[in-house]
């Protein structure tokens, strides 16, 4: 598969924008339209970028339709049109990794974060590189310097001490990613960022079990291995070690499924015509 890096124009994408966009589009309107200016009420370039979240977070087809998960969120009887509750983020989070649309997500979450936990941009850059060049690609500095920075954002607030800026990228609240600094023998200072692997306190079950049922359809009995470690796993996509990812899956009601350690083999056995809409909406509609 082709890498795909830029299309946000610099913009990290705001909590608002994804249901504008797709308000927008319900009503037989085009990104393309003169008017989607004035309609959207932002500039052309962020028009641009509306439209690039929209199908980075998969909530729209290659013909700007919407997908079965932006109608039962985003929808006109949405699950949680406003981003109000937690888990809609999560959700959001694992699509931007799964549908590949915007690679950095994919192979950040995936690949290397497994590679450092502590890390600079110039660390993120190279490993894109390297990336890039096994591939037999080819970006410019400035599209990868971009990425980094609107990935960063999304994750970050751009601003820690403005409180209203504080939640304003819809990805922030998740608490993946920190940032911290060091100084250098020069005395100068070194931002870094870390990926927050362990325990999430916020992470619904359902998260876990839509995720479970999306990347291994009609599977029944998966191992914490497998889940820990395998590509857009529960582990990779919600940085859970396998200690942390065992505690998580202990807490799977016995109606969805039951997690076991037998004879030293850790596995999660789920209960047979399991529907993740279905698991979904019981709990949208319990919140």
């Amino acid at each position: 598969m082709k890498y795909s890096f830029s299309g946000h124009e610099t913009f990290a994408c705001k909590q608002h924008w994804l249901k504008k966009g797709l308000d927008y589009i319900q009503t037989d309107n085009s990104f393309g339209d003169d008017a989607a200016v004035v309609h959207l009420g932002v500039g052309k370039n962020m028009v641009t970028s509306i439209r690039h979240w929209i199908r980075a977070f998969g909530l729209v087809d290659e013909n700007d339709n919407p997908t079965p998960i932006a109608e039962f969120l985003f929808g006109e009887n949405g699950a949680d049109t406003y981003l109000e509750d937690t888990l809609t983020l999560w959700l959001l989070h694992y699509q931007l990794i799964n549908q590949e649309k915007s690679s950095i997500y994919h192979l950040a979450f995936n690949q290397f974060r497994r590679e450092r936990q502590d890390f600079t941009k110039g660390h993120l850059e190279r490993f894109l590189r390297r990336k890039i060049e096994e591939n037999g690609e080819q970006f410019s500095d400035k599209t990868l310097e971009s990425d980094i920075k609107v990935f960063l954002n999304n994750y970050l607030s751009t601003n820690p001490l403005d409180i209203e800026e504080g939640y304003t990228n819809v990805l922030q609240e998740l608490n993946l990613i920190a940032y911290f600094s060091t100084i250098d023998d020069s005395g100068k200072l070194i931002d870094w960022y870390r990926f927050n692997v362990g325990p999430k306190a916020d992470l619904p079950i359902e998260a876990l079990l839509y995720v479970l049922l999306d990347q291994y359809p009609g599977q029944q009995s998966l191992s914490l291995a497998a889940l820990a470690n395998d590509r857009t796993s529960l582990g990779n996509v919600f940085l859970l070690n396998e200690i942390a990812l065992a505690d998580q899956l202990k807490q799977i009601p016995a109606a969805y499924g039951i997690y076991t350690e037998t004879a030293g083999n850790p596995v999660l056995q789920l209960q047979p015509n399991l529907n993740q809409w279905d698991i979904l909406r019981n709990y949208y509609g319990n919140h």
